[in-house]
């Protein structure tokens, strides 16, 4: 008794089994005899043969576990990809009287066996310029091949249509399989949503072969390996020879097609190919809101679907939360940033602008074909105060009530702070948060993917994950080293603020300074390789093991002899040698938390401001320039972070005009911020000691001790 498979995506290709034969449907299907072997063939081509078996692909046509570097099978496989003009699957192979009539003229060039990687160059433009069509390369090859031993496949470049009758382009990952459903996690960045970032002119042959190529090499050569760009639309640098991410600020296919997920990464409007300025106020979110209503009605969508991503494809995902378009159930925000002023752009009223500069630049390189509805670094050199245009496009959180998993970084500064301002605002039951690492790009599709998935399977499926964490630290041990913690909420149950002190013999105490006022003045100027930049306290060793997992705050007295100064707070921890502990967790240095603040908005709101955490106004009408050498009080707010401090072990406290430290080897912030120091002549600040000065620690509870912590300057 003869049974039906699918050969999936082909139609037309001929096969025999004993007495059986015939060509694949238009549905894919073939008949076999179970247990008997089936030959494929276009005409009297034989392409190969496997036993007969419900679902089939280009794969089984040489024996099983027959390696995609295997060129009996890139052979095979290049012969059938050429004789679609599809990128993808988009379309089916399909192999009618004109296409067998051609590989029958040239059948005999063709060797499917040879170990020439190039042999069948020549004889596929043949075929293909009859079919008016273009050979696919090794590497366009090789990425198919590479999906489908995943157990996946990819729809290129499907246009998404939008309410005002223009579309934007996406990219569809399906798992293998035919007429299934599957639950949809979409992102959306202004980045592109090839490998690195952007995406080729889809009518240059050349320029689709270019970033096939460097998809492959990217697949196929080790972390820390530099590949050929065809040009600087790709991201070069670190970006490009890292393996822990395929595309910038959204999931890696690898992590969550295989697990029955429908993954579409879309091009708003001015990005990569998709046509249109971008920028345009509102046209992006709606947009990615359509989009999620278009997969929704899909043929291999289940109706349910999420929307995913981190940075930026974190940010955008908000708004759209917030419109609940059809279909959607939950969000993965990771990493984002919710408050644009105090997050983004200017960070405790600090600029952002060398960060963003290159940020901008980077996202025009990527989309060199389009333009900007405004520049927006002159916008925000013109706006240096919190207003209407800032909370315009801040997130408000606390309007939206769908499940939602977030993460937030450690010391990165940005995509830091609004996840914890999202979690406790947000009115949803259902909200989960991680605190993670600096580097946390590759985190969701590596070290948090686990976690991500148990929250989709409940969301998306209902498969209820009682060990599903509601809020997950990155707890920091030093040297490499960090554990998963887990919590129950987020600022920690339990937690202990602690009060540090600075005192007038530079030390860090927990007891208030009872001697004479002390002034430690340091230049405005950062200084050169292995000078202290600031001035430092420290503590004494600690005799027990304490955890630090929440906000720090530092409370200091200063003056300046300029009009402005910049505050930057550092705390690091020092081992029983006196050696700064790296918190990086690939072991470089990194302090266990920072803070800035400058000093003409330290203008405080009350009615935000939290006993662990500040708030400034940032408003013009709050700016208040120093006098020479007056004393005024300020408020660093320092984001949250995690960290053990071991027995035996100190803590230093820098107070710095800028974030560098050249007396730390290693330690290289990004430049990311514009320090008033930087720009204007050298003058002298001064932290005034014996007055009120504090840092407050958060020590979380448990059987290590945890906590938070404030420092004093009194």
């Amino acid at each position: 008794m003869s049974a039906q498979g699918t050969f999936l995506d082909v139609v037309g290709l001929s096969y025999r089994c004993g007495t059986t034969r015939g060509t694949t449907t238009s549905d894919y299907a073939y008949a076999y005899e179970p247990g008997h072997v089936v030959t494929f063939s276009i005409g009297n081509l034989v392409l190969g043969e496997s036993i007969g078996k419900p679902l089939m692909t280009i794969s089984d046509l040489l024996p099983e576990g027959t390696p995609i570097s295997d060129l009996k099978l890139i052979n095979r496989a290049r012969l059938l990809y050429s004789l679609t003009p599809a990128q993808g699957f988009e379309q089916p192979i399909i192999i009618d009287t004109k296409v067998s009539n051609a590989v029958a003229k040239y059948a005999s060039q063709i060797n499917l066996d040879t170990p020439n990687v190039s042999e069948l160059d020549n004889v596929l433009s043949k075929i293909c310029h009859e079919l008016n069509l273009s050979p696919k390369t090794v590497s366009h090859t090789r990425n198919h091949l590479r999906r489908e031993a995943a157990g996946f496949k990819v729809m290129r470049d499907i246009k998404v249509p939008v309410r005002d009758g223009n579309f934007v382009f996406a990219d569809v990952y399906l798992p293998l399989g035919h007429g299934k459903k599957y639950p949809v996690l979409l992102s959306c960045t202004i980045y592109g949503r090839r490998v690195m970032c952007s995406g080729p002119d889809i009518e240059d042959e050349k320029d689709i072969a270019e970033f096939e190529r460097v998809e492959d090499e990217w697949h196929s050569t080790q972390d820390g390996v530099d590949i050929e760009v065809p040009d600087n639309r790709i991201w070069t640098g670190g970006w490009i020879r890292q393996r822990g991410f395929e595309n910038i600020a959204t999931f890696n296919t690898y992590s969550y097609v295989p697990n029955g997920y429908a993954m579409v990464k879309i091009d708003p409007r001015g990005v990569s190919q998709t046509p249109g300025t971008r920028g345009v106020p509102g046209q992006l979110e709606t947009d990615f809101f359509d989009a999620v209503e278009w997969a929704a009605e899909q043929s291999w969508s289940n109706g349910s679907s999420a929307l995913v991503g981190s940075s930026y494809g974190a940010n955008i995902q908000w708004p759209v939360a917030r419109m609940k378009p059809k279909g959607l159930k939950c969000f993965v925000p990771y990493a984002s940033d919710t408050d644009i002023y105090r997050e983004a752009t200017y960070p405790g009223g600090i600029p952002n602008s060398l960060y963003l500069a290159d940020w901008f630049d980077r996202v025009r390189r990527a989309s060199p074909k389009w333009t900007e509805h405004i520049d927006l670094l002159d916008l925000v050199s013109q706006q240096p105060f919190d207003n209407d245009i800032f909370r315009s496009l801040s997130m408000r959180p606390e309007e939206v009530d769908l499940p939602c998993f977030m993460a937030a970084t450690q010391i990165f500064i940005i995509h830091g702070r609004g996840s914890y301002e999202a979690f406790r605002n947000m009115h949803s039951e259902h909200k989960y948060l991680q605190l993670v690492d600096r580097d946390y790009y590759p985190w969701p599709s590596h070290e948090a993917t686990g976690k991500i998935l148990q929250f989709l399977e409940r969301y998306l499926r209902g498969v209820d994950y009682v060990n599903l964490e509601r809020v997950g630290i990155q707890m920091r041990l030093g040297n490499c080293k960090w554990y998963w913690r887990k919590e129950t909420d987020f600022p920690l149950p339990g937690t202990q603020y602690t009060k540090w002190y600075l005192r007038s013999d530079g030390s860090l105490s927990s007891s208030a300074e009872t001697g004479p006022a002390e002034a430690f003045e340091y230049s405005t100027k950062a200084g050169s390789s292995g000078q202290k930049c600031g001035v430092s306290f420290h503590s004494l060793p600690f005799e027990r093991d304490v955890e630090f997992a929440g906000h720090f705050s530092a409370t200091l007295s200063i003056s300046s002899s300029m009009p402005e100064a910049d505050v930057v707070v550092t705390l690091w921890a020092l081992d029983g040698q006196g050696s700064i502990v790296p918190y990086g967790a690939k072991g470089e240095p990194e302090p266990l938390a920072k803070g800035f603040l400058r000093a003409s908005h330290r203008k405080l709101d009350p009615s935000k401001s939290r006993p662990e955490r500040p708030w400034h106004t940032h408003r013009q009408d709050d700016y208040a320039p120093l006098k020479k050498d007056e004393v005024v009080v300020v408020n660093v707010e320092i984001f949250p972070a995690a960290g053990r401090i071991r027995q035996g072990w100190a803590l230093r406290l820098d107070i710095m005009p800028a974030e560098v430290q050249p007396d730390v080897p290693g330690y290289s912030p990004l430049p990311m911020r514009r320090f008033y120091g930087e720009e204007y002549e050298e003058g002298t600040n001064t932290v005034h000691v014996g007055q009120y000065q504090q840092l407050q620690q958060p020590q979380a509870h448990s059987s290590s001790s945890s906590s938070s912590h404030k420092l004093t300057a009194q």
